[in-house]
Formats: C-alpha cells, structure tokens, sequence
C-alpha cells in the first residue's frame, strides 16, 4: 500500500513538473514593468526534506530530469539528473511568474488545483480592476499636522524611525500608490512636506534620514491648544446665534401678542 501511495504521488508529481517546463523560465526573469507584466514561466525546484532547494529543473526526460544540483541550496550550478525513482525523497516548489505576479505551490496538490482553476489568471485580473478603480480615487494630501503626528507615533514605537515620504504614502494610501499615474507628484508633496517640518525645526537631520526632534511636541501641543480655542470660539459663537434668534422669536411673540391685545380692545 506504502509503495503504492508512492507511485502515485511520483505520477503526479511527474505530470506537474511537465506541465511547469512547458514553460521553463529563462536564466533571467523580469519582475517589473511591462516585461514583468508579460510574464507567464515557471521555475522547478526540488527541495529536501528540510526545506534546501538542492536541485533546478530544466528538462523531463524519459528517466528523470535533467538540470542542476546545489550544495548550498543557493547556487545551482552542477549539471546532474534526478531519476523518477529518487523523487519520494524530494518535496517539489514550483514557481509561477505571471503578470508581474509570483505565485509558489509546496505541493503537486496545490499546484495542480492553481493550474485547473486558472488562479493566476482571475486573481492578477481582479487586482488590476481594483488598481484601476484605485487609481481613479482622488487622493487627500495630509497636512504637516497629520504628518508630524504620525511620525512622533511611529518614533514612540521604534526610538530609530527614519522618515522617508514612500513610507509615508504606503503607510496613509497602502502599496497601490506605486502604481497610479500621479506617483511622482505624490511623492514630491511629501518630499517637499518633510523638507518643511525639517526647515521649522521639528525634524532634524540623521545619518540615514530625518527622524524627530523633541521640539514637535510643543509644535503639536501648539497646534492642539489653538484647534480647541477654535472649538470653543465656534461654540461660542454658535451660542450667542442660538441666543440671538431666541430672542428675536420672543420679542416678535411680545408684539404679536401686544397688536392682538390692542386689536381686541377696540
């Protein structure tokens, strides 16, 4: 039963691996822009039981496969071949470049569930669609308040915080901001944003970046104290409004009533 189970297993892994070099990869595989966009190739490797990739696929043969061992499970270099019989000591990876998109199956079971429902294919299409809806969206710029917040946020977390605007796009728009047309006007607002708070003082130059200085807190401070003397100003004011038109309502009852008590005397 043992034998058997491995035999079908070496059967279907067989058939996987075939169906992947049909389109084996090229040595140098585009991963960005319109080339990576066009991609469509896969990548064979067969790993030990531990998880090292010791061997790249390049071809099936009639007895096995035909490709290159490695020592180290990094660089594939020896040409050798792994006969069918050798396959139950290997656990297959197969790599899936497509549409700028990579897509790994550990198993022949989730490689072959992938190939049949056309995974790739539906899932690259339904993150273009919600990138092109993305990218009709009109982005709100966040003020040097919003952005000053953020970053004494993120320096409390982590004392060796770098400000960096494509960390700051990602963090308030997510990934999807690097591939809109406008990319590079958003990333000269923030850039020019950041050179502003390190001009005023509350940022300040690092060995790698601008990180916080301790003066952004009065800045902030600052800017809370005079955002709640608006508030109580706005209130204020809507107060004596509400108190004006009170008093204008009474004062039009009084000469109503005092014009119908005159009228009914006569």
């Amino acid at each position: 039963m043992r034998n058997l189970l491995g035999e079908v297993r070496s059967y279907f892994m067989r058939r996987a691996i075939d169906i992947a070099l049909r389109k084996n990869a090229p040595m140098m595989i585009p991963t960005s822009g319109d080339a990576g966009r066009r991609n469509d190739c896969y990548v064979v490797y067969l790993e030990d039981q531990e998880g090292h990739g010791r061997f790249l696929a390049n071809e099936l043969t009639e007895h096995g496969l035909q490709g290159k061992w490695s020592v180290d499970g990094k660089n594939f270099v020896e040409e050798c071949s792994v006969p069918y019989t050798a396959f139950p000591e290997f656990k297959p990876l197969i790599q899936h470049y497509y549409g700028g998109w990579t897509f790994n199956s550990r198993s022949i079971s989730s490689f072959i569930l992938k190939h049949l429902l056309s995974y790739p294919l539906w899932r690259v299409a339904w993150d273009r669609l919600l990138q092109a809806f993305f990218n009709r969206r009109q982005l709100t710029r966040h003020d040097r308040l919003r952005v000053l917040k953020y970053v004494l946020a993120e320096t409390v977390k982590n004392r060796n915080y770098i400000a960096h605007e494509t960390e700051l796009l990602t963090q308030f728009y997510t990934v999807r901001w690097v591939f809109r047309p406008d990319k590079e006007e958003l990333m000269t607002y923030y850039r020019l944003l950041l050179d502003a708070l390190q001009e005023s003082g509350d940022l300040k130059q690092a060995q790698f970046g601008l990180v916080l200085d301790p003066k952004a807190i009065n800045t902030i401070a600052q800017y809370e104290q005079e955002e709640r003397r608006h508030g109580q100003n706005a209130a204020t004011q809507n107060g004596i409004r509400f108190l004006t038109v009170i008093l204008t309502l009474v004062g039009i009852a009084q000469a109503v009533a005092a014009i119908h008590e005159s009228w009914w005397k006569k």
